[in-house]
């Protein structure tokens, strides 16, 4: 459809047909007001925030967030009828509105404080009794309800029912007297749950974990990646006097599309445990980082000790670079296991993106529960269905959060026979008219399917229905290590010496080792008697993760590292240098350099992209008649 011409505050505009004029305003650096709406949600025009006056249409102030443009509309934002409309819907939304701003952990910014400056009347003429609450009301162990300061907006309820396809969240009674309340008042379970957070316009929905911790005005934050999964999500990490206190979510599109899992936004108070490992220790006893690392090098080089490594998931593209040096030479022949991979290979070549999904006719979700594995991938699939009118076909031998869609063609199987089911499905109607692209996911069961065939079976899936394939992988850089060559599979028992790097092996240590030594941020009782180096965070670390569909993005770290703190890169130098390998670089650039030069894949490692800084809005004060 060709595009459509219209005049918004005398500002020519030009945007697609179906737009919306609440979207139309924004491309001109116009600011319409919204509670209700939200650019990921379906448009309800429940609070009336957004009225605004054009013509043609009737002589009253309309909803610019349910109204789409027109061929020669003249929208006017700023008349006296769309300015008193705004005024007056702010007037009825602080009648019950209590003023704890000073309290709420919304403070600094909040859009009702904004829009009550620049769209409100100056002075009430409200003078009476208050609407009260019970407050707050625990709507989880990580969720804060306060529905004194709810405006009613139904972000949080439509975001359940829409996105997360849950109904954990509704409305109780009627009228003025209506209340967000969880069903039965159970506490919420859903894996998304602390989206709704980052939803709500106001401060009734707050994070118990970071609530009255800050403001925004003491704290900085900085822009980089979740480190919880493969799906490489972008969020914002914020820290006060170096702690971190708050993680929320930050959107691209092309990724997370502005949500993250309660993971990546929960997960993260480690970072400022008082029991924090900061220095090296041999024994239990604080030694230096020489004597530590010495103390490791002569333990894996025993004469005939058998070595263990074991890889945290988040080792960076950067480490597991060094890691590879290592491994080809003084640590030649050591068994390595990462912690959380999968047992699915390295791709070929290039792999499906995870925005694909949103265009895609048929999904096809083979030996994974993506709720669990891949959590934001769930949500796209969820999108394309739900949205887009994707069908969806769930290979499993058991039941998984996708089954709730009516529609959901589920095929149960033995445990181990994924492939075999999978080599049937190019007969299947639904891919036989699939009508559009066919996206087919696929995991490794964890570990109940023979990898080799169910990838193989996959692949010629995909090439029989004109798809494409991609390789759920669940560990958070395990794709980056994959093309590093370090992210081992193999067994630990027999070792007689073992480095554990990250959290301990989850099948624990081997019985066998007599030598242990461990890299972490956390002190662990299985480590008392090893020599043990402190490790940085996921909120310290630099370098860069690539993320299931193969793309890098950089770590920002928002906190600086302490000495005797260091970083992982400079201590895998010098452990080189302990083992007679010279590890010899000045920062992190050169070795991103080279990484990029010697592992093709891995190439983007030496372009750090810088931030795009977003167009300012212009903000109009009042105007009132």
């Amino acid at each position: 459809m060709p595009d459509i011409n219209l005049t918004i505050d005398g500002k020519p505009v030009t945007v697609p047909a179906g737009t919306l004029i609440v979207e139309a305003a924004k491309t001109v650096g116009i600011e319409i007001p919204v509670f209700c709406y939200h650019h990921k949600l379906d448009p309800v025009g429940a609070c009336r925030l957004c009225l605004v006056d054009f013509s043609p249409g009737p002589p009253r102030p309309q909803t610019a967030c349910t109204t789409p443009v027109a061929e020669g509309m003249v929208v006017r934002t700023q008349s006296a009828m769309a300015v008193q409309a705004r005024a007056d819907i702010l007037e009825f939304e602080l009648a019950n509105h209590p003023l704890d701003c000073p309290v709420c952990d919304k403070g600094g910014e909040c859009p009702l404080q904004d829009f009550t400056f620049r769209h409100g009347y100056p002075t009430s003429r409200i003078d009476g009794p208050r609407l009260h609450f019970k407050k707050p009301i625990p709507l989880s162990e990580k969720i804060a309800l306060d529905r004194e300061r709810c405006v009613l907006c139904y972000r949080c309820t439509r975001y359940y029912d829409e996105i997360a396809w849950e109904q954990e969240l509704t409305t109780d009674q009627r009228g003025v007297r209506s209340f967000i309340t969880s069903q039965f008042d159970q506490p919420l379970q859903s894996i998304f749950s602390g989206n709704i957070i980052d939803l709500c316009p106001v401060g009734a929905l707050t994070s118990r974990v970071w609530r009255f911790e800050s403001r925004p005005w003491d704290m900085t934050h900085s822009e980089t990646i979740c480190s919880r999964c493969s799906v490489g999500c972008n969020v914002t990490q914020w820290q006060r006097r170096g702690q971190l206190v708050r993680v929320t979510s930050r959107e691209n599109d092309d990724i997370d599309e502005g949500w993250i899992c309660d993971r990546g936004r929960f997960e993260y108070t480690d970072v400022n445990d008082p029991a924090r490992v900061r220095a090296p220790l041999i024994a239990g006893r604080k030694s230096t980082w020489a004597d530590a690392v010495n103390a490791i090098a002569a333990g894996i080089q025993r004469k005939g000790a058998k070595l263990g490594i074991s890889l945290p998931q988040d080792i960076t593209n950067e480490e597991a670079y060094l890691f590879r040096r290592l491994l080809d030479g003084p640590l030649k022949g050591a068994k390595v296991k990462m912690h959380g991979r999968t047992a699915i290979p390295a791709p070929a070549g290039e792999t499906m993106r995870i925005k694909e999904i949103d265009d895609a006719r048929v999904i096809v979700v083979v030996a994974s529960d993506i709720e669990n594995d891949v959590p934001i991938i769930d949500l796209r699939v969820k999108k394309a269905v739900s949205k887009r009118g994707a069908r969806l076909i769930v290979v499993n031998p058991e039941s998984v959060d996708l089954d709730r869609h009516p529609e959901t063609v589920h095929i149960r199987h033995a445990k181990g026979a994924a492939a075999a089911e999978v080599r049937k499905l190019a007969s299947h109607d639904l891919l036989k008219n699939a009508g559009g692209p066919v996206a087919i996911l696929f995991g490794d069961g964890h570990g109940s399917e023979d990898m080799s065939e169910l990838a193989s079976a996959c692949g010629a899936l995909a090439a029989q229905v004109g798809g494409k394939e991609m390789p759920l992988y669940r560990a958070t850089n395990e794709r980056g290590a994959l093309a590093a060559g370090v992210a081992g599979w193999d067994s630990l028992d027999g070792v007689q010496a073992i480095l554990s790097w990250g959290p301990p092996p989850a099948a624990g240590l081997p019985r066998s080792a007599k030598f242990i030594a461990a890299w972490d941020h956390l002190p662990r009782t299985a480590y008392e008697t090893a020599v043990v180096l402190p490790a940085t965070t996921f909120a310290e670390r630099q370098g860069s993760y690539t993320n299931v569909e193969g793309t890098v993005q950089f770590l920002r770290p928002p906190i600086a590292i302490q000495p005797p703190l260091k970083e992982g890169w400079e201590v895998l130098c010098e452990l080189g240098a302990a083992l007679g390998l010279t590890l010899d670089y000045p920062g992190i650039f050169p070795i991103q350099r080279e990484l990029a030069g010697k592992v093709p894949a891995l190439a983007k490692v030496a372009q750090p992209p810088s931030p795009e800084p977003e167009p300012p809005l212009v903000l109009v004060g009042p105007a009132h008649p």
